[in-house]
């Protein structure tokens, strides 16, 4: 059978679950690091003396770099293949926030937000795009729908860090809890299985049947 129908077939599983469970991670970690910004804002309109127009280019910048990212990261996924750009987006996105916690100036925060938003924007599609094409046809859709609610996960945990951290030892701590998906890329590479759709559409029959037969 071809491994593409077999996979359509399959009932859902513990390696559903699994990968369920590792892109909803990601997610999480992505919305904490959105955010986080909305929580630190006040912060850093006080050690800046931001005006309202700096604050609120401050809050968008990092959707803006969402928006070039995912443009962007769709294409790549096509090119590199769905695990490689789940895990350099995430390391970006992490790396992104480390810088900004180091900021010296407010232009540099502004890059890195920018750099940030840019991991982010292409992660979250193509995390989308990976859980939906591991699952079976008939759950598609309820399996992305869940991925997208560890959404919530994330901005709780921005705003526990925002009321525990943020009063008491400043935005810049906020903002290394924020370098985590930079960790948590290395392991995502080494965990992660490769979309089998992607594989077949790339000539690499093999390694599509080893993956749906796993």
């Amino acid at each position: 059978m071809d491994p593409i129908a077999r996979l359509d077939r399959l009932p859902l599983g513990r390696p559903h679950l699994r990968l369920l469970f590792l892109l909803g991670l990601g997610w999480a970690l992505d919305a904490m690091d959105v955010g986080l910004i909305g929580f630190t804002l006040p912060a850093l309109t006080r050690e800046f003396g931001l005006s309202p127009v700096q604050a609120g280019l401050l809050g968008s910048v990092g959707l803006l770099g969402m928006l070039l990212g995912a443009a962007l990261g769709g294409r790549l996924a096509d090119r590199l293949g769905r695990k490689a750009v789940i895990g350099y987006s995430l390391f970006l996105a992490g790396l992104g926030s480390l810088l900004t916690a180091l900021a010296p100036s407010l232009a540099w925060v502004f890059l890195f937000r920018f750099l940030t938003g840019l991991g982010l924007g292409a992660e979250l599609p193509v995390a989308a795009s990976l859980m939906a094409e591991w699952s079976p046809l008939r759950l598609r859709g309820r399996m992305v729908v869940l991925l997208e609610a560890f959404w919530a996960v994330g901005w709780l945990l921005a705003a526990l860090l925002g009321y525990l951290l943020v009063p008491e030892y400043g935005w810049r701590l906020a903002f290394l809890a924020g370098a985590l998906p930079a960790l948590y890329a290395a392991y995502l590479r080494l965990s992660l299985p490769e979309s089998p759709r992607w594989l077949m559409a790339r000539g690499r029959v093999g390694e599509a049947e080893a993956l749906v037969r796993a």
